[in-house]
């Protein structure tokens, strides 16, 4: 069996239940998922069918025929410590005792096959996304060590577990203008990097102002009479540079509503952008 460690640390405050609903901590199933996640996420060429087949190759399914997922996840830490935060750092509100930012994770993936198409997958996925509550609005974000965090890294990693719609144009990643996606689903459209910050609490503040301003449907919403429950396609992880500086990394999904009447107002989502960029 192939095995492969990735070091990480916490950057933002990370607040997510462990099994008990209460115990914080970091869990396979919450780290498994995220990688299906960020998978599906840059494989919007395939036909519906297709990602269903290579997402079960890869993960696993409840059919009998394919079996359990080839893939195993380890995860150790030292004792992690908690802070006193605020869910909304730019109210000083929503008290909670979420992990701390600076604390040692070690992730370990065990297969017999494709160690490394995982190992990539869950560095993209550390990269662009977050764990537990307020994860898209930079919480819960984790960083790989030794792993360069650059546009043409991140670019390198996605056409290594994906495909090869995606061009770099100036500072950001894009979907090349042939793209026509297979179904309507949130797959990725634009990943790009934000102006730093001296501070991760600063940070958050500033994505948290620029929610509440830009508060939208658009950009996420939970069900309603009028609206889907909708995750935000707008997804901001934070990173730490050798500079010791923190700086928003911010990936665009495609707005899929249930209701195919349902139009996304892509204003709020740019405007929404600029005031982290």
């Amino acid at each position: 069996m192939e095995k492969e460690t990735i070091k990480c640390k916490t950057i933002t405050p990370l607040l997510l239940a462990g099994a008990d609903g209460r115990t914080l901590e970091l869990r396979p199933p919450s780290i498994k998922g995220m990688m299906r996640f960020w998978w599906r996420a840059v494989n919007g060429h395939l036909s519906l069918e297709d990602l269903k087949k290579q997402e079960s190759d890869l993960f696993g399914t409840s059919n009998e025929k394919v079996g359990k997922s080839n893939i195993r996840i380890r995860i150790q830490s030292e004792e992690l410590k908690k802070i006193d935060y605020f869910l909304l750092p730019h109210r000083n509100a929503a008290h909670v005792n979420p992990i701390s930012p600076d604390q040692n994770i070690s992730i370990t993936l065990s297969s017999y096959s494709n160690i490394q198409v995982y190992s990539d997958i869950l560095n993209l996925c550390l990269i662009l996304g977050g764990f537990g509550k307020r994860s898209r609005r930079g919480f819960g974000s984790l960083e790989p060590e030794n792993v360069n965090i650059e546009i043409e890294d991140i670019f390198e990693l996605m056409t290594r577990i994906g495909s090869k719609n995606y061009s770099i144009i100036g500072d950001r990643i894009v979907l090349k203008k042939n793209f026509t996606p297979k179904y309507q689903y949130p797959f990725l459209k634009e990943v790009i990097f934000g102006e730093e910050c001296t501070d991760w609490d600063e940070l958050l503040t500033k994505i948290g102002k620029a929610s509440s301003k830009y508060c939208n449907y658009s950009l996420g919403s939970i069900s309603s009479r009028n609206t889907d429950r909708l995750a935000s396609p707008i997804y901001v992880s934070v990173m730490k540079n050798s500079n010791g500086r923190y700086f928003p990394i911010i990936s665009t999904l495609n707005t899929a509503f249930k209701d195919p009447d349902m139009k996304p107002k892509y204003s709020f989502q740019e405007n929404f952008k600029a005031m982290i960029l």
